[in-house]
């Protein structure tokens, strides 16, 4: 997610096709406005309730403890002795407490003071002076599994359960009064599903001529298919499978833009500013503003593995014209471990922080977030809380998403969801929204490696999405979407009809 306040433009990096996310202020942005709403206050209060609050730092790590080299062959020691594992515990969670943005969020000392406790005795179980490094990585990933956070991760694992779509196809049905009939026996119409409501159950799609249907599915962390009882109006009934909805990853460019069957189709599969990218990544903004006079434009997001925040939502603004955020809360933490971290992300991918307003030469992290500091709450930059601002838009916009859409790729989705006439074709995304600008170190003993955000970013409603991330609004294969969302398009222009 992107934050706002009246400072510097400043730019943090993460690793691992998260995040790169300005920072950058209200004014930078253009002049008009698009229709806005404003946030609960009571929301806010909630917000901040989420934030930890630090009576002090006497134990905040040492920065000089949190070093990090990319790991690689022998790196890890196989074994290390039950003290060192205890010690590295120490550590993990004095680095946890100043260095994570959702600790609050994920119970608190409370909460992690029971997972540390859980670590300690699994350890102590174990038989012998030593521990196995790959045991003892096993342990944390098991013990903190409870985080549900899609950019959180020790030793390259993350714990984050994933809720993939489970479908069925082949099985379609049309919605007349409020029932649910299917094609392949038109006079009967499902009663029930699992014993619900099927409206539950059914989801919107396309059939391979772009007209609009319903089919069965439902997101679910099952890690096997799914055998639902279908009841139908006559009283009959049968099981049905859904099964996985699963693609190959997509590769493609940091842009392209392209035209099939007149309609512009723009491709976007990675956000992150490199020296190899800026200029692909300047274009594919530069353009926005032009397809805006298209009668329909395809934007296609599949396996974009996120970046920058700023390119997507300078190409909403552009596209749509005015200014435009969904309502969200985002807050940074400023302590001495998030900035050390963060240093370290961008120290490995060999990146040059720019300078601080009139500062000569490039800054620290450390000195980016001390101008952040909001004096009454230690260790926190000021609360950014951005009202909701949605936008008018002749355009139809088919945006084509699955499931390896990552981080800033699913702020795009995010923002885009601020515009009319916007649809999203294909599968939900990812889902690592809760905690960006994420920093990295290495266990002290171990070597393994700790990935987390230092940014906490909620919607209004203030709930996690994590794991489930952005859902379509027309369920479809990702192999089948660009060519589905052609005929759906056509099919709106010569039908005339409300999208």
């Amino acid at each position: 997610m992107t934050i706002r306040r009246a400072c510097a433009i400043v730019f943090l990096v993460a690793v691992s096709g998260c995040m790169l996310m300005p920072i950058m202020p209200r004014g930078v942005l253009a002049a008009e406005s698009g229709i806005l709403r404003i946030l609960k206050p009571e929301a806010r209060e909630e917000f901040e309730r989420l934030l930890y609050r630090y009576d002090s730092s006497w134990d905040e790590p040492y920065s000089a403890t949190l070093f990090y080299s990319r790991p690689g062959p022998g790196s890890v020691p196989r074994i290390i002795s039950k003290d060192q594992a205890r010690n590295d515990v120490d550590f993990l969670f004095g680095v946890l407490k100043y260095g994570y943005a959702g600790y609050q969020f994920f119970g608190g000392d409370d909460g992690f003071l029971a997972a540390k406790q859980g670590i300690v005795a699994d350890i102590d179980a174990i038989r012998g002076a030593n521990v196995m490094s790959s045991q003892f990585a096993a342990i944390l990933q098991r013990r903190l599994g409870f985080i549900q956070d899609g950019h959180f991760s020790i030793a390259g694992r993350t714990m984050c359960s994933r809720y993939r779509p489970f479908a069925r196809f082949d099985m379609e049905f049309d919605k007349r009064d409020g029932r649910f009939y299917a094609r392949r026996t038109p006079d009967l119409w499902v009663a029930a599903v699992e014993g619900e409501d099927p409206s539950r159950w059914m989801k919107m799609s396309l059939g391979s001529d772009g007209e609009v249907l319903y089919c069965l599915g439902t997101l679910s962390d099952a890690h096997r298919d799914i055998c639902v009882k279908l009841e139908w109006s006559d009283g009959s009934f049968e099981f049905v499978w859904l099964n996985v909805v699963d693609s190959a990853i997509i590769e493609g460019p940091v842009y392209q833009l392209k035209h099939m069957e007149g309609i512009p189709v723009v491709v976007t599969r990675f956000l992150m500013p490199l020296p190899d990218t800026m200029a692909e990544l300047d274009a594919l903004v530069r353009d926005a503003a032009e397809l805006r006079e298209a009668p329909a434009v395809i934007l296609d997001l599949r396996s974009n593995g996120g970046g920058s925040d700023w390119y997507p939502l300078e190409w909403v603004r552009r596209f749509a014209g005015v200014d435009l955020y969904p309502a969200s809360f985002d807050a940074q933490l400023v302590t001495s471990t998030a900035a050390k971290m963060l240093q370290n992300t961008a120290s490995s991918l060999g990146a040059e922080l720019p300078a601080v307003e009139d500062s000569a030469g490039s800054a620290d992290v450390q000195s980016w977030l001390a101008g952040m500091a909001d004096p009454d709450r230690p260790g926190w930059g000021r609360v950014s809380a951005a009202q909701s601002v949605r936008a008018e838009n002749d355009t139809l916009l088919v945006v084509l998403i699955d499931s390896y859409i990552y981080s800033a790729g699913e702020s795009f989705v995010g923002f885009l969801r601020q515009v009319d006439d916007v649809v999203f074709v294909g599968t939900n995304t990812y889902g690592a929204m809760l905690a960006g600008n994420v920093g990295v170190c290495l266990l002290p003993n171990s070597r393994l490696e700790l990935s987390c955000g230092s940014l906490i970013s909620l919607g209004e409603d203030l709930c996690n999405y994590d794991g489930r991330g952005h859902t379509p609004d027309f369920w479809v294969r990702p192999d089948e979407a660009l060519e589905r969302a052609v005929k759906y398009i056509q099919t709106v222009r010569a039908d005339g009809r409300e999208r």
